[in-house]
């Protein structure tokens, strides 16, 4: 049976930590911890640690650390995720598969077609349990990194964004590329539309922002699926799954 990761970010802290109450209630009343046993703790920007369960009640779960270990490396490639907000776990399960698939970070993003029930996000209303998802989604897959999951922003905020590195968006429309191989980028920026696609008013912003339209294939991706296949395609191409 494989460790139990916890993200504690005071975990740079060293010696004995407090786990946040929802960590310790998914250590207690999910894995089933007990005082005694030996756990990883990593801290969310890269460090972890070997740890050993000190205490664990209803009131609060204690950790004892070890040993520094060495972490999973991380991608090569800097992925910066920029989604259209999405209504309900459809956008958490955007969050966990980009989190497991070596994003860097993650920016929701409210467009012309976003759905009014998402619009809500941009008042921060779902942020915390965003950033939960991001941390539940690196415990699962070995990441000692937890991606930022930033503040939902308007699409012509993002836009006038500053970003050193490639930025693509993408497009359903016939006649526009795949994406390219050359020139190889370390950073890049992807942007993926709402349901319904983009608004023709946003195409033309995001090319003038300087944006590369492309596309992922001949079928019509959901907005889910096409966020999951743009980190996995741009992964392979430039990343750590080729």
């Amino acid at each position: 049976m494989s460790i139990a990761r916890l993200h504690v970010p005071e975990a740079a802290l060293g010696g004995r930590v407090v786990l946040a109450e929802h960590t310790a209630h998914h250590a207690r009343e999910v894995l089933r911890l007990r005082a005694g046993e030996a756990v990883r703790v990593f801290d969310g920007s890269g460090r972890e640690y070997e740890a050993t369960l000190e205490l664990v009640t209803r009131r609060e779960v204690v950790a004892r650390l070890g040993a520094e270990t060495e972490p999973r490396p991380e991608s090569p490639l800097r992925v910066t995720l920029a989604v259209a907000a999405l209504k309900g776990d459809r956008m958490e399960l955007v969050i966990q598969k980009a989190v497991e698939l070596g994003v860097a970070e993650i920016w929701p993003v409210v467009t012309i077609r976003t759905d009014a029930a998402a619009r809500p996000a941009l008042r921060g209303s779902r942020q915390e349990r965003w950033e939960k998802v991001a941390s539940g989604a690196a415990e699962q897959c070995g990441r000692a990194v937890v991606p930022a999951v930033a503040p939902t922003q308007e699409l012509a905020d993002l836009l006038a964004a500053p970003f050193d590195g490639r930025r693509l968006f993408f497009l359903e429309t016939a006649g526009v590329a795949a994406i390219q191989r050359e020139p190889r980028p370390t950073a890049v920026l992807l942007l993926v539309g709402p349901p319904g696609g983009w608004d023709e008013r946003e195409a033309a912003s995001a090319t003038r922002a300087g944006f590369e339209a492309v596309n992922l294939g001949p079928r019509i991706l959901r907005t889910e699926t096409a966020a999951i296949a743009a980190v996995t395609v741009a992964q392979v191409l430039w990343g750590d799954l080729g």
